[in-house]
């Protein structure tokens, strides 16, 4: 018997709503008690999933959908959305990512003292990356954020040290007294051989890729599947996969960072679509926006394999339907005739011709989705 393992991937230029997906695919009605839930790369990225609140947080109207309450918004640098979403997952902070402790930290005891025992189901590779406060300053100096838009978290410069062998590993911090290093590869191919779902949560999009095309205006490493199962030290044709697929998180309005981040077709403003200006989850800062580009979401299919591999769901698809928002179940079992919004079947039928792959969840909220089958 072998497992189920799953990449959540960007097709776009990063902030798709991977943590939406994430969220969807690995809550317990879904994905069941067997899950883990990993987090590659750096905290440069932030995958946004809706819970409990922490013994601090009062609620207050930022965490509404319309006039639906949907809990408060944990924006997660570190540790995975599955915290959250499935109390019995296990958490896995894998080999190829870098770790700011204050961030892992303040996460982990936040949702401690949220009730979602964060930090008795974690589990850290030891050959992750510690970045410091030395990383952030060397990009602050640099000034790379006015310079191609990056979020200046310290991620390239940590990667630097590391080609150059020079940085600290987690396993540095830790010590070695323990009897057993944690080798979270390893760990992984023990549960896929037990029949375990194992989510990797890639970061940033495929757009923003070291290599695809937008240099230098890029983020520091690849942004597809194959390198985010690079980064957890897993091989999609292990003895142990029964099944493997990715998902591909593309939004109907792609954002960019804010800034000289690069070139986005169609772009366009907040107000001329009649939206309220987004912030980006690190950096505060309002996000670029642009039209539905179909032509990079298909680039990224093909990236990432193809169909029958690729499932694409599309992402705030109430940003131009607003009267599906908040719709949730079968996608197949709303009566489109008699709804407020008959046109989303054929644009949908439409995006899967241009893109050569298959929508198989459509988001309307923050945490509600229609799947497809």
């Amino acid at each position: 018997m072998g497992g189920k393992l799953i990449v959540v991937a960007g097709a776009q230029y990063g902030s798709e709503a991977k943590g939406h997906v994430v969220d969807q695919i690995t809550r317990p009605a879904v994905a069941g008690d067997n899950v883990v839930v990993v987090r590659v790369a750096g905290p440069n990225a932030g995958h946004t999933v809706y819970g409990l609140c922490p013994s601090y947080c009062q609620p207050d109207d930022s965490h509404m959908s319309g006039d639906l309450w949907i809990g408060h918004p944990w924006r997660l640098r570190s540790v995975p959305v599955g915290a959250v979403s499935n109390s019995s997952a296990d958490l896995v902070i894998a080999a190829g990512s870098e770790i700011d402790y204050d961030v892992l930290m303040s996460e982990v005891v936040a949702l401690d003292s949220a009730g979602y025992h964060a930090s008795e189901r974690l589990i850290i590779d030891d050959q992750a990356t510690i970045l410091s406060a030395k990383h952030i300053e060397m990009e602050v100096r640099d000034g790379i954020q006015e310079r191609l838009g990056s979020t200046a978290k310290g991620i390239g410069a940590a990667r630097a040290d590391r080609i150059w062998r020079y940085a600290r590993v987690w396993g540095d911090h830790v010590g070695t007294e323990r009897e057993k290093w944690n080798n979270t590869a390893e760990f992984m191919r023990n549960r896929l051989a037990q029949g375990a779902t194992v989510v990797i949560e890639g970061t940033q999009g495929y757009g923003l890729g070291l290599h695809a095309g937008h240099y230098p205006q890029c983020t520091s490493s690849d942004c597809r599947a194959i390198d985010f199962l690079a980064m957890a030290g897993l091989s999609p044709w292990a003895s142990e996969v029964d099944e493997f697929g990715v998902w591909l998180a593309a939004r109907v309005r792609p954002i960019r960072v804010a800034g000289n981040s690069g070139p986005m077709k169609g772009e366009t403003t907040w107000r001329d679509l009649g939206l309220p200006e987004e912030l980006t989850t690190v950096t505060k800062k309002v996000r670029r926006v642009g039209d539905w580009d179909a032509e990079l979401v298909h680039s990224a299919v093909i990236a990432n394999g193809g169909t029958p591999i690729v499932r694409v769901a599309l992402t705030m698809i109430d940003q131009i339907f607003d009267e599906i928002r908040n719709a949730e179940g079968k996608f197949d079992d709303v009566n489109w005739q008699h709804e407020a919004a008959p046109g989303i079947p054929g644009t949908i039928d439409s995006i899967e011709a241009e893109i050569g792959a298959p929508v198989r969840m459509v988001t309307t909220s923050p945490v509600h989705a229609l799947w497809r089958y």
